[in-house]
């Protein structure tokens, strides 16, 4: 694999948008302990002369400090999954919490998840992390590499001055993409009987939503969407904007040049949109102050009538959000359906086959011994069925089975005692997993295939990903937080008649000088060297 050149600003980033964290286990050895008794007198050479295995099995355990999954709430100490992963590769884990204030306090792990290029820049800057030999990453974990190459411009996003810093994940079909989930039994309640595709369809039926009392309550108290002003544009409106052809805070290809979302003309004519809805009572008034979490129970609450949801939470009966709603409301209907098509297309946010990344701490570096355990580890996380399982699921017939009765392979479930995260973490089950660094052929196995093909229908990917695969900007740290900021305040007083539409083009002006033109120059820089076909 060639790298090429990223050149990284100095100064650290400004903020690490996310924690991170590790977990895994690697290669296919398989160090079971030898019950052959060693004579104490015998020569040093007839003890030179044992078996490998057996030599791995008596030598001393290497200790590691492992990051536990960012997403865990805390460390749960010597659990069934640890002391599992201890026995099988000869290591002493200690389990940690990786925090900005640990890694500042000096406390690095060996080995630990992030999730974003932003992160492993902003780390790498502070000489936290070790960098990767893409020779030696083939070398030791060649069964991932070979999928991990096809997807090859992810090694670019955590490329700085010529050499890679994080073993990048992928995800090929994405269940967290969006689509529209829609009260069916409010449709029929409007009289509409087709579940809307266009736009234009779309608005006729939130206007109804807003307008025509489809909980049949005989109360003025229903709205047709909301959204949130609380994040870089999340859900509610992704889709609006995706309609138009354009995602605000994302850098959009036009005719070879690069362009930020936020200040293209398509941008403008979705707020257009988005503003008549507001003043004509279409959308919450609260989306302001709307979360990702609120918007659901305005749905379960019978206020809105269709939200953006994850097909993996919306498309399915056993999906989240719908058996949520069924044990809140069990007479109200809910049908999935794509993203609306308007005059630039459609689509919505989409992080492409980005995942998280896995990075190594910068001490590693003077220990080959642990350097080459880790990348035993990280072979078996990544292409070992029994290690795989063990980190992710735990044990079957105890933790978790096929979905389908006698199955070998296929959607898998939790047993019961085992069906909430917070129970499984307390086995160390998810503490040390890697997720998304698993290679096709698992993935293939353990998916659900009724899941994979709502995936296909219903996602709009790749209409709609960023150019750079979200790539860091020597200037990020200076500009991108305010800029998002001063996005999010013009956007939501634009939509709600706070300011007129045309201060649009004073917006554009003002992140113009404000850093991005900076970044714009930045951007296309990146693009030319590192991603352009």
């Amino acid at each position: 694999m060639q790298m090429k050149r990223q050149t990284m600003g100095k100064a650290a980033l400004a903020a690490i948008v996310a924690a991170g964290l590790l977990a895994g286990c690697s290669s296919n050895s398989n160090n079971t302990t030898n019950n052959k008794t060693t004579d104490p007198t015998a020569s040093p050479s007839a003890n030179a002369s044992e078996p490998a295995e057996t030599k791995e099995a008596n030598a001393k355990p290497i200790e590691i400090t492992w990051g536990i999954h960012f997403q865990a709430a805390g460390v749960v100490e010597n659990t069934e999954v640890q002391k599992w992963l201890e026995q099988k590769f000869n290591v002493k884990i200690k389990p940690v919490k990786v925090t900005d204030a640990s890694i500042a306090s000096g406390d690095i792990p060996d080995i630990f998840m992030l999730g974003d290029p932003a992160n492993v820049s902003a780390y790498q800057n502070q000489g936290v992390l070790m960098s990767i030999d893409p020779n030696q990453l083939k070398e030791k974990m060649p069964e991932y590499y070979t999928d991990i190459e096809k997807n090859s411009k992810l090694f670019q996003t955590v490329t700085f001055n010529d050499q890679l810093w994080a073993i990048p994940m992928f995800i090929d079909l994405k269940p967290y993409d969006l689509g529209m989930l829609w009260r069916k039994d409010w449709l029929n309640n409007v009289g509409i009987t087709k579940v809307p595709e266009t736009l234009d369809e779309f608005e006729q039926a939130v206007y109804a939503f807003a307008q025509k009392d489809p909980d049949k309550n005989g109360k003025k108290d229903t709205y047709g969407l909301t959204g949130t002003a609380t994040s870089t544009w999340s859900s509610g409106f992704y889709s609006i904007f995706g309609a138009f052809g354009v995602e605000p805070t994302m850098w959009h290809e036009k005719n070879g040049e690069i362009v930020n979302g936020s200040v293209m003309p398509e941008t403008k004519e979705a707020l257009a949109k988005l503003r008549q809805w507001y003043a004509d009572g279409v959308i919450d008034p609260e989306f302001i102050t709307d979360t990702q979490d609120s918007y659901r129970k305005k749905l379960y609450n019978n206020r809105i009538g269709v939200i953006e949801e994850q097909i993996a939470k919306g498309a399915l009966p056993e999906g989240g959000t719908v058996t949520e709603m069924k044990s809140l409301s069990p007479d109200a209907e809910l049908v999935f359906a794509k993203n609306p098509k308007g005059p630039g297309g459609d689509g919505s946010w989409d992080w492409g086959v980005k995942s998280n990344f896995v990075v190594i701490g910068s001490k590693v570096k003077d220990q080959p011994e642990k350097l080459e355990k880790l990348y035993e580890i990280l072979r078996a996380e990544s292409s070992d069925e029994e290690t795989i399982n063990m980190t992710s699921l735990g044990v079957k017939g105890t933790h978790w089975d096929f979905a389908d009765s006698g199955a070998t392979s296929g959607a898998t479930k939790f047993l019961p005692a085992f069906e909430k995260q917070e129970q499984r973490d307390q086995e160390g089950i998810r503490l040390f997993s890697l997720g998304n660094i698993t290679t096709q052929a698992y993935r293939e196995k353990y998916s659900n295939p009724k899941l994979n093909e709502a995936i296909k229908t219903y996602s709009s990917a790749p209409n709609l990903t960023d150019a750079l695969l979200f790539s860091v900007l020597p200037s990020d740290g200076k500009y991108k937080a305010d800029l998002t900021a001063l996005t999010q305040k013009y956007f939501a007083q634009i939509i709600s008649g706070e300011i007129p539409l045309d201060d649009f083009d004073k917006f554009v002006t003002e992140w113009k000088a404000r850093g991005g033109d900076e970044l714009t120059k930045e951007a296309n820089e990146l693009y030319q060297a590192q991603f352009k076909n």
